[in-house]
């Protein structure tokens, strides 16, 4: 195996990782690398052939990826040719909100009412708890306010 094909390996497998923590499936991640990587594109044949995965397994990951504006396609006759977008800045800059809106303040709300039913002794360790999801919460709006601040210059900057 050549140093390119290593690398090419290895950032395929970074992607997938990546789209996994995200909440999508390795596939998603693995056809969303492979038309990165490639740089042109491709159709449901080829990347079915370089993912090893059979074609309704990259036509279902490729739904996804479409619906969700990571990937575009184009027909020349009854043929879809798949290209990726470039969204990593995008989707990084959503986790923040939906750290915050699907776990911090739903795990603050559940330790709160432990709190109210807790007995003395273990008051004190909720109340712990609590505050350092309550700081975590602070962090993550602090963050959320940057990054809509920077998302108002690089806009302004590429106009």
């Amino acid at each position: 195996m050549t140093r390119g094909d290593q690398k090419r390996r290895k950032f395929i497998e970074l992607v997938e990782k990546l789209f996994e923590r995200w909440g999508y499936s390795r596939m998603e991640g693995k056809t969303y690398a492979i038309l990165l990587i490639n740089a042109k594109p491709m159709t449901i044949s080829e990347l079915a052939k370089e993912t090893g995965a059979s074609r309704s397994s990259v036509s279902i990951a490729l739904s996804r990826l479409v619906r969700e504006y990571m990937v575009t396609y184009r027909k020349r006759g009854k043929t879809k040719y798949f290209s990726a977008v470039p969204v990593f800045l995008e989707k990084f800059l959503q986790q923040p909100k939906e750290i915050l809106e699907r776990e911090i303040r739903p795990m603050k709300e559940i330790v709160e009412g432990i709190i109210e039913s807790a007995g003395e002794e273990k008051k004190a360790f909720y109340q712990a708890l609590l505050e350092d999801l309550s700081t975590l919460e602070c962090v993550l709006e602090r963050l959320i306010e940057f990054e809509e601040s920077e998302e108002l210059c690089i806009k302004k900057n590429s106009s």
